[in-house]
C-alpha cells in the first residue's frame, strides 16, 4: 500500500512539474506573467510542502529573469528557508493578491 501512494505522490509532482514547464514555455520571452505567478497567494499559502516547492522554483525562475532584464544582482545570500517563510509571510497578510506579487515585494525588500 505504501508502494501504491509512493508511487501515486510522484506522478503527481511529475505531472506538475511538466505543466510548470509547459506554461512556462508559453510566457518565455514575453512580458505577460502568466502560470503559476498568478495565482492567489492564499493558494500558495495554503498548498503542501511539495506543492511550494513548485512555487519556488518558478519564484527562482522569475527572480533571474529579472536579474537578466535590469542587467543586476538581486536576491543574494538569502537561504531557501529565509524566503519561503518570507512569501508565507506576505501571501498569509496578503491573501487575496497574486503570488507574482509576493515575489516582487520580495525582490523589493531584499535588492541589494
Amino acid at each position: 500500500m505504501e508502494k501504491i501512494k509512493t508511487k501515486i505522490k510522484t506522478k503527481t509532482k511529475i505531472n506538475l512539474f511538466i505543466a510548470l514547464i509547459f506554461y512556462t514555455n508559453l510566457s518565455y520571452a514575453q512580458f505577460n506573467i502568466k502560470g503559476i505567478g498568478l495565482s492567489d497567494c492564499v493558494t500558495f499559502y495554503n498548498s503542501s510542502i511539495d506543492e511550494k516547492i513548485i512555487y519556488m522554483s518558478w519564484a527562482s525562475g522569475f527572480i533571474s529573469s529579472q536579474n537578466i532584464l535590469n542587467r543586476s544582482d538581486y536576491i543574494k545570500d538569502i537561504s531557501y528557508d529565509r524566503s519561503i517563510i518570507w512569501l508565507e509571510y506576505y501571501c498569509y497578510n496578503h491573501p487575496k493578491k497574486k503570488f507574482k506579487d509576493a515575489v516582487v515585494s520580495f525582490i523589493d525588500k531584499f535588492s541589494n
